[in-house]
């Protein structure tokens, strides 16, 4: 399991060879959540007064890879 903290909440993911699971998304105090689920991506979204920071676990074609945007 591998777990990444942002401004919004947490996230953590049980990464395997080829695919991944969302285990918990929790968010921060103040902050709102939501998740997407596809058959090959994950996406955890937290949102505050404008802010956004998604965070993505996306595993198409290879191994899982997280990638955090913020705006």
């Amino acid at each position: 399991m591998k777990g990444y903290s942002v401004d919004g909440g947490r996230v953590v993911f049980d990464m395997r060879a080829a695919s991944a699971e969302l285990v918990s998304a929790t968010p921060n105090a103040g902050w709102e959540m939501q998740v997407w689920k596809q058959e090959s991506w994950i996406r955890v979204t937290f949102t505050r007064e404008g802010r956004e920071i998604s965070v993505f676990c996306t595993w198409h074609a290879h191994a899982p890879l997280v990638e955090i945007d913020e705006r």
